[in-house]
């Protein structure tokens, strides 16, 4: 029997009482949100670095194809700085470090007033003078004197156009700035994280304008606090190098504020004597590992990194480029405990630069000893007291590839340090 294809009629029951107030339906938005953007990886990324990683690495460049902002733009949207007066004078105290190297006739504004312009208005995400410079024509009066500005006639700050400021930045020793940045980073992160430790990081310098004719710069080795001031300098002799000065450095240290303080400096004083003298002041050393240590870093290259995944990571924007670092941890061996003295943790960086277009400009590995225990100082605070020191990021610096020819990169199942190892004899 066929049916009809009519729905049947039937009888719907209505309530008897009906609500007061008919429920609101929500309002559909007259313009739906757009789609998040697709997340693009440069071709290359640290094989220790996690998911969560590899997305924030992702959005700190822009994607291929996107449009770079117009110049003087600023960008509204990077990670909050407070500038408070803390932050502020810690900052300053870092910049004063940096040589001004402008004719002293007609200097209106002070160096450490035009260096940190563009790191301030950097933060708001965008490196460009012109937008530094728009930045501090509307920035508040009250932070422009915090950050050093001269007063005009009228008692207010003074605000720099581009030109002055790209001068200013000409005008300075570009490694001592970007030591100085580095530094502060290194102190904020110490601020940001308690449970760090005081930072002293040793440095020497060759004193600028003081070589005599034909002759080589004097030398100085310096200690800096990680709040900016100097603990003691010394002269380097010239029939001698910075290591016999390091312990008499320390030596002008009062020994109270030694206890329980971080020591960094490059490889070239990563010395059996350093350590013991560190140790015996009560203070922890964290070194870099080079070719002055031969045996020591055979030892620490033979761990077994290849199979440990990186305990620690940081994604950093700035300068041009974007920085990703790994970090690995392992307790040192019986070998290496009788190589070098209070070892207690053994570690590996690495170093990705990507340019703002995703192309990879340098990647670099490290190997390194301390004497922090892990139970007093983890893989990210490692990695913050390696950052707080330049030496990791320029001074000593190996590259793993170049990043201009896929020959001279080294497979990705090959050990970092014994590709650094085959690099050098090679060399």
């Amino acid at each position: 029997m066929l049916k009809s294809a009519m729905p049947s009629l039937c009888r719907v029951l209505v309530p008897e009482v009906l609500p007061a107030v008919m429920p609101d339906v929500p309002a559909v938005p007259e313009f739906l949100p757009a789609p998040p953007p697709q997340l693009v990886l440069p071709s290359r990324v640290p094989a220790d670095l996690p998911p969560e990683g590899r997305a924030v690495l992702a959005l700190a460049g822009p994607l291929p194809a996107a449009k770079r902002k117009e110049k003087g733009e600023l960008v509204r949207e990077a990670v909050p700085c407070r500038w408070d007066d803390a932050e502020i004078a810690r900052l300053r105290g870092f910049l004063r470090t940096v040589e001004d190297l402008r004719g002293r006739q007609g200097r209106v504004y002070p160096l450490e007033y035009l260096a940190a312009l563009p790191l301030v208005a950097g933060m708001a995400g965008d490196g460009e003078l012109d937008a530094a410079a728009e930045w501090a024509a509307t920035a508040p009066e009250q932070l422009l004197v915090k950050l050093g500005a001269p007063l005009d006639r009228e008692g207010k700050p003074r605000r720099p156009d581009a030109g002055t400021i790209r001068r200013g930045l000409m005008g300075c020793d570009q490694g001592q700035y970007d030591d100085a940045l580095c530094a502060w980073q290194g102190a904020r992160a110490r601020v940001l994280r308690p449970g760090m430790r005081r930072h002293l990081r040793i440095d020497g310098k060759a004193v600028r304008g003081a070589a005599p004719r034909g002759g080589r710069a004097p030398m100085l080795l310096s200690g800096i606090w990680d709040d900016g001031t100097t603990a003691a300098q010394l002269p380097v002799d010239k029939k001698t190098n910075e290591i016999p000065v390091f312990r008499d450095l320390l030596e002008k240290v009062p020994a109270g504020d030694l206890k329980d303080a971080v020591i960094t400096a490059d490889e070239m004083h990563t010395q059996r004597k350093h350590a013991r003298k560190i140790h015996a002041a009560g203070g922890f050393f964290v070194f870099t590992i080079g070719e002055n240590q031969p045996k020591l870093f055979a030892a620490a290259d033979a761990l077994p990194w290849k199979s440990i995944a990186g305990d620690a990571w940081t994604i950093d924007r700035g300068h041009g480029r974007v920085d990703a670092r790994t970090i690995k941890t392992l307790p040192p061996t019986p070998e290496i405990r009788k190589l070098f003295p209070h070892a207690e943790q053994v570690f590996l960086v690495e170093r990705y630069s990507y340019g703002l277009d995703g192309e990879l400009l340098s990647a670099v590995a490290v190997l390194g000893i301390t004497s922090l225990p892990p139970g007093q100082a983890g893989a990210a605070d490692l990695l913050a007291y390696l950052r707080g020191h330049w030496s990791i990021e320029v001074r000593h610096e190996v590259a793993l590839c170049d990043p201009g020819s896929a020959d001279e990169c080294p497979p990705s199942d090959r050990k970092i340090g014994s590709y650094l190892q085959k690099r050098r004899k090679a060399q």
